[in-house]
Formats: structure tokens, C-alpha cells, sequence
């Protein structure tokens, strides 16, 4: 017969076997919650690095739509700049023009005034009332060409003001855009 010690034994051993049965079946049960968690949290990850990829992918292709529109505009205005220096020439040309004809004109008119002594007064007369109208007209022509020019140059001061606020604007965009998934990325890495 069993003495009282030896049931005490045998029963104390019992909760250590069913302890240890049970810390085994914990120890399976923490590695299978273990390994399910390592699996979501490298989901995460590379669900998290693929997010970061197509970032990236868009930011570079607005990057390179916005240099696009950069050129395209660089390229109008180095048109306009280029029409506008052509109209200039054009104008200058023509008023050289209109000089050299008004230099023939009174040539002609001193020529005329020499073989026509009789006609003289009436002559010079006719030559100053005409050649008065044409240099007011001349004047009022190159106050015109200058104030259009001087125009034309504010808004062309202002169109390249504004497109280079637009451009500063765009890139600090893109820079707080790319800080923000940045910012994101890291914490998402220091979960």
C-alpha cells in the first residue's frame, strides 16, 4: 500500500506534467501566433514597399510632365521674344525706310526750289506743312511703337514672373508630397 508521502508525490507530479503539457501546448500555440504575426507584419512591409514604388513612379512621371511643361513654355516664349524682335526690326526697318524717302523727298523739294525761284515761296511753304504732319506723324508713330514695346515687356516681365512662382510652386509641392511619404515610409518601418 502506498504510504501518505508517496500519494503526496504522485499527486504533486501530476499538475507538473499536465503544467508542462499545457506550457507545451502554450509554447505551440505563441509560435503559430508568433509566425502568423511575421507573416502579416512582412505583408505589411512589402505592401508597404510597393505603395512607396508607385510614389516614386508617379512623382517621377509628374516630374518629368512638369519639365515637359517647362520646356513647351520656354519654347513659346523664346518664340514671342523672337516675333517680337522681328516686328521691332520690321518697324525700325520701316521708319529707316520712311526717313529715306522723307531725305529724297526734300531733296527734291531744294532741287525744285532751285530751278523754280518763282514757285519758291509757295513750294517751301507746301514742303514744311507736309513734312510738319509727317514728323508729327513719325513722333506720334514712335510713341506708339515705344509704348507697345514697354507694354509688351511688362507682360512679358509678368508671364515669366508668373510661370516661375508656378514652377516654385509645383516643386514645393512635389518636395512636401515626397517628406510626407517619406515621413510616412519611416513610420511605417519603425512599427
Amino acid at each position: 500500500m502506498p504510504t501518505p508521502s508517496a500519494n503526496a508525490r504522485s499527486a504533486a507530479a501530476a499538475p507538473r506534467r499536465e503544467r508542462s503539457i499545457l506550457d507545451a501546448r502554450d509554447v505551440e500555440e505563441l509560435k503559430r501566433a508568433l509566425q502568423a504575426t511575421r507573416d502579416a507584419l512582412e505583408r505589411s512591409v512589402a505592401d508597404k514597399e510597393a505603395e512607396v514604388q508607385r510614389a516614386v513612379a508617379a512623382s517621377a512621371e509628374e516630374v518629368a510632365q512638369l519639365r515637359a511643361t517647362v520646356d513647351s513654355l520656354r519654347e513659346v516664349l523664346e518664340r514671342a521674344a523672337a516675333e517680337r524682335e522681328s516686328s521691332v526690326a520690321d518697324a525700325v526697318q520701316q521708319a529707316a525706310a520712311e526717313i529715306k524717302d522723307l531725305r529724297a523727298g526734300m531733296e527734291a523739294l531744294r532741287e525744285a526750289l532751285e530751278r523754280a525761284h518763282a514757285e519758291r515761296d509757295a513750294a517751301v511753304q507746301q514742303a514744311i506743312v507736309a513734312l510738319s504732319e509727317e514728323n508729327l506723324q513719325l513722333k506720334r508713330t514712335t510713341a506708339a511703337l515705344r509704348d507697345a514695346m514697354e507694354r509688351e515687356r511688362a507682360a512679358h516681365a509678368d508671364r515669366e514672373q508668373t510661370l516661375e512662382r508656378q514652377h516654385q510652386s509645383e516643386r514645393a509641392q512635389l518636395q512636401a508630397t515626397a517628406q510626407d511619404l517619406r515621413a510616412q515610409l519611416e513610420a511605417q518601418r519603425e512599427r
